[in-house]
C-alpha cells in the first residue's frame, strides 16, 4: 500500500495533489565513502536538533536544504562517476519519461537534465483531476524504470543506472515555486556550462511560467 509519507534514508512528505521539487542522480555520481559519510553527518545532526531544537521543524527543515544544497554543488563539481546525460541521446530518454504523465496523472512545471543529475519540478493530481491515486513515488518509479532501461540498452548494459534514493521537496507556497523554479532553470548557468538559462538544450519550462526564463 501506498503512503503519503514514508522513510528511507531521509524522510519524504509526499500528499496527493502537493507540488514537489525533486532531484534524482546517476549511480555513482557521487563515491559511496562521501556519500555514506554524508548520510552520518545527516544523522548526528538530526538527532542533535531533535534533541536540543526549541524549533524542530524549522530546523529540520534547514538542515535538508543545505544537504540538499551541499550534494547538488557536489553534482555540478565532480568530474569522476558517470555523465552519461552531456550526451543527447541519453538525454532525450529521460525528457522523454518526464513528459509521458504530463497531463495525465501530473502537471510538469519544469525539469533541468545535468550531465549526471536532473531536476524536475511537478504538481501530482489529486483526487478530483484522476480515478486512483498516483503518488510521488509511482512517478518517480515510473520515470526511472523506463528511462534506466533503455539508457541501459544504448550503453549495453544491465547495471543500475540511476541512484535508488531521490531528494523531494513538498513546494509549500507560490513565492517558493518560483523561487524553485528559478534555481533549477539556472543551473546550468551557475555550473558555468552557458550564459542564459534560454541556451541550456535540456530545460523545459511550463508555458504559464516563461516569464522565469
Amino acid at each position: 500500500m501506498k503512503k503519503q509519507f514514508y522513510r528511507r534514508n531521509l524522510p519524504h512528505l509526499q500528499p496527493i495533489g502537493g507540488t514537489f521539487f525533486v532531484t534524482y542522480n546517476l549511480d555513482g555520481s557521487i563515491p559511496k565513502a562521501v556519500s555514506d559519510r554524508w548520510k552520518e553527518e545527516y544523522a548526528q545532526e538530526k538527532a542533535r536538533i531533535i534533541q536540543t531544537s526549541k524549533n524542530i521543524n524549522e530546523d529540520l527543515d534547514k538542515l535538508g536544504r543545505r544537504d540538499f544544497g551541499k550534494r547538488d554543488k557536489f553534482y555540478d563539481a565532480y568530474q569522476g562517476g558517470n555523465h552519461y546525460l552531456k550526451e543527447d541521446a541519453f538525454a532525450k530518454i529521460v525528457a522523454e519519461s518526464l513528459h509521458f504523465w504530463d497531463n495525465k496523472k501530473i502537471e510538469l512545471y519544469a525539469y533541468c537534465i545535468m550531465s549526471n543529475h536532473v531536476h524536475i519540478v511537478v504538481r501530482l493530481y489529486d483526487e478530483t483531476e484522476i480515478d486512483s491515486p498516483f503518488y510521488l513515488e509511482d512517478y518517480m518509479h515510473s520515470i526511472k524504470r523506463h528511462s534506466g532501461f533503455e539508457c541501459n540498452k544504448l550503453l549495453g548494459k544491465h547495471s543500475p543506472f540511476w541512484q535508488d534514493e531521490s531528494y523531494d521537496r513538498l513546494v509549500r507556497d507560490r513565492d517558493e515555486l518560483h523561487r524553485i523554479l528559478n534555481y533549477v532553470l539556472n543551473n546550468p548557468v551557475k555550473a558555468g556550462l552557458c550564459n542564459t538559462k534560454k541556451d541550456w538544450k535540456w530545460s523545459y519550462i511550463k508555458e504559464i511560467y516563461n516569464d522565469i526564463m
